[in-house]
């Protein structure tokens, strides 16, 4: 299985995001995929803030 953001995505997440990273490496993100019978979940939360961006489809 591929899970994949698209382009879309990043810009919603570009519009969501306000926070500026702490740590060396600059991730601040974490991604959760949760595939299920009726569509695909995807969080993104912001490790600085705990904010949780939702991406999933209409379920």
């Amino acid at each position: 299985m591929n899970f994949e953001i698209t382009e879309e995505m990043m810009k919603l997440i570009s519009e969501w995001d306000s926070c500026t990273s702490a740590d060396v490496s600059g991730a601040k993100f974490a991604y959760t995929f949760i595939p299920t019978g009726i569509g695909l979940v995807i969080q993104v939360k912001c490790d600085v803030c705990q904010r949780t961006l939702n991406l999933s489809d209409d379920l």
